[in-house]
């Protein structure tokens, strides 16, 4: 049975596709939730901008409420309104989340998403934290 979390907090892969236009670009992302509010970061190999390096960095803000999300990927270095709204639902366990994409400012600039907790995060993390633990035992001995 899968794990069942209690918010998107993780590592996640993902895809996003255009309606028209190139094939499936992938991506990482850290997420942070607190309250319903999702802060994060993404990396995706550079598709899209000719004049700017061969990798691109977002930053995420949005929110999550009952299985729906939101957020704004804010790409590092664009124009304020070149940056594209994300809305999707998350499955029961929320291990997956897909939905809709679109720049406002370039119509005909949309498609789908999806995106996936990345196999092994939750345990690289749960050693992180292990390992911090016992490393902070040591310390007051």
């Amino acid at each position: 049975m899968a794990r069942a979390f209690t918010s998107l907090t993780g590592r996640w892969l993902g895809r996003y596709e255009y309606d028209a236009g190139p094939g499936p670009v992938p991506f990482e992302a850290d997420l942070i939730e607190d309250t319903g509010f999702l802060n994060g970061e993404t990396t995706e190999g550079n598709t899209f901008r000719p004049e700017l390096d061969g990798t691109l960095h977002a930053v995420i803000t949005g929110n999550h409420s009952n299985g729906s999300v939101h957020f704004t990927k804010t790409y590092l270095g664009f124009e304020a309104d070149d940056h594209p709204i994300y809305s999707g639902r998350a499955n029961a366990n929320l291990t997956r989340v897909e939905g809709r994409w679109f720049f406002p400012s370039q119509p005909g600039w949309a498609g789908r998403f999806v995106m996936m907790r990345k196999p092994g995060a939750a345990a690289e993390r749960k050693a992180g934290d292990k390992a911090e633990m016992e490393l902070s035992d040591t310390r007051r001995s």
